[in-house]
């Protein structure tokens, strides 16, 4: 009797279903971004609002803190401490930094053309370049290397052009103070639209001065390191381009979470030109983000030769595609 009741006992432990094996969760990983300028829908920006706001960081294991840069350089000196992981730059930035030696580098180009255009007003009779001889052209801080490169390109006479700075006040193209005011493309011009003042564009590219914008920025350091931090960074902040492109109205609402107090119609006015300026030479082939090195060498080589950088520094420094290439397929963010 008691061999049959071991037997029985035996049987039923083997029918019994396994106990299930409690399994923690994996903690999210933490990275933290700092935007360089207040919160607006400038494209990096974007990215990592809706990437946050929709769940695509938590979708690929990280807790993103999210900061904006108060000026005087901040968001580089924290990148380089450690204390930023990711950061925005425009392109010509990182050029400047890597010359100078700084280990920082790309690895998403967001904006495929310069950010900085010239304008006049739309009624002006100043048509090309050649025009602006005899006139008061404004500059913000510095004449800008592209601003002397499309002199070059059209046959501008500087000494014939009186130039003036101007700060960051596109009202003083409005009062007539200048006649060419320099322009972020994606901003102003809309801001001197809601002023009444529309306006034409003098953009650099259009006279062959090579030009690229926005960027992901990262330290040299944190690629050897810690390249899994950035893949899944990249996968979710590109996905939230992705995001912004196909439903930009649903883009420019999560920007005004971020950004309450700025005019939503500006802000999706500002989104629109981004987007536009996020597509390049290879945007149709292989995604969102990636430039090529024949882009960065001309962007290089117009830098030092109109004073923009410092010195001639390896291209293949100043940015990497890896991650992009890693979590892109068929010219789409593979996800999830």
């Amino acid at each position: 009797m008691r061999l049959l009741f071991a037997f029985g006992l035996l049987a039923l432990t083997a029918c019994a279903p396994a106990r299930p094996v409690a399994i923690e969760p994996a903690q999210p990983r933490t990275l933290h971004f700092m935007a360089g300028y207040k919160p607006q829908a400038n494209l990096p920006f974007v990215a990592v609002y809706v990437a946050q706001t929709n769940g695509y960081f938590a979708q690929q294991g990280l807790q993103v803190d999210i900061q904006h840069a108060s000026g005087q350089g901040e968001h580089l000196k924290l990148l380089l401490q450690g204390s930023e992981d990711v950061i925005t730059a425009s392109a010509d930035e990182v050029l400047a930094r890597r010359a100078e030696g700084v280990p920082v580098l790309a690895i998403s180009v967001l904006g495929q053309r310069n950010q900085r255009a010239y304008a006049v007003k739309a009624d002006s009779v100043i048509n090309t370049p050649k025009d602006w001889e005899g006139r008061l052209v404004g500059f913000k801080v510095e004449p800008a290397p592209d601003y002397l490169a499309l002199l070059a390109s059209a046959g501008v006479d500087r000494s014939r052009i009186r130039e003036v700075p101007v700060g960051f006040d596109p009202r003083l193209l409005a009062t007539g103070t200048v006649d060419v005011y320099p322009v972020f493309e994606s901003n102003e011009p809309d801001t001197l639209q809601r002023l009444n003042v529309p306006v034409r564009l003098f953009k650099t590219g259009d006279y062959g001065v090579p030009g690229m914008g926005l960027t992901f920025e990262t330290r040299d350091a944190l690629v050897t390191q810690d390249p899994d931090l950035l893949t899944r960074f990249t996968k979710a902040a590109m996905h939230g381009v992705e995001f912004a492109r196909d439903y930009p109205d649903q883009a420019t609402d999560i920007v005004m979470k971020f950004a309450p107090q700025e005019d939503r119609d500006h802000q999706r006015a500002m989104l629109d030109v981004e987007l536009d300026m996020a597509n390049g030479p290879l945007t149709g082939s292989r995604g969102l983000g990636f430039a090529s090195p024949d882009q960065w060498q001309a962007l290089h080589d117009s830098l030092l030769k109109y004073g923009g950088i410092k010195s001639a520094t390896p291209v293949s420094a100043s940015y990497t595609d890896r991650f992009l290439q890693a979590t892109t397929r068929d010219g789409h963010v593979i996800w999830p």
